[in-house]
């Protein structure tokens, strides 16, 4: 419904900067969403990934065989976490969120107004609704 209501209508801009938790083959896991992103299936890919967290091994086999189970294209998969394409995007990334005080996800800035927490659509509508009332 965000999207619909305020990505999509150009109202606000979604920016996903990369973060993540817990052991650094989560790092590659990170590289890989976004080498997914090359191929439109950024979301999709993360979505995935949270699916079968704890489940697999965080390899690059094994996340180049998540990505070829929603579609992906295996060998351009494989080339990019091969190459570390996304490598310092991704922790620069981590490193700037860390800077922030971030410890957790999900995290959201509207603006400058952090929101932690899976927040429901009317939380959200609200602190985007003020910020945007603000910026008229």
């Amino acid at each position: 419904m965000l999207a619909a209501d305020y990505i999509d209508t150009g109202k606000v801009k979604f920016v996903v900067y990369p973060y993540y938790l817990g052991r650094p083959e989560m790092g590659l896991a990170m590289e890989a969403a976004y080498c997914a992103k090359d191929q439109n299936k950024f979301f999709e890919y993360e979505h995935a990934l949270y699916e079968v967290q704890g489940q697999i091994d965080y390899s690059p086999n094994s996340l180049v065989d998540l990505g070829a189970s929603i579609g992906l294209d295996g060998d351009a998969l494989r080339k990019c976490i091969a190459n570390r394409q996304y490598r310092d995007f991704v922790e620069n990334g981590r490193k700037a969120a860390t800077q922030r005080g971030v410890n957790s996800t999900p995290i959201f800035y509207i603006n400058n107004q952090r929101v932690e927490g899976n927040q429901p659509y009317d939380n959200l509508q609200r602190v985007i609704e003020q910020e945007l009332a603000i910026a008229q």
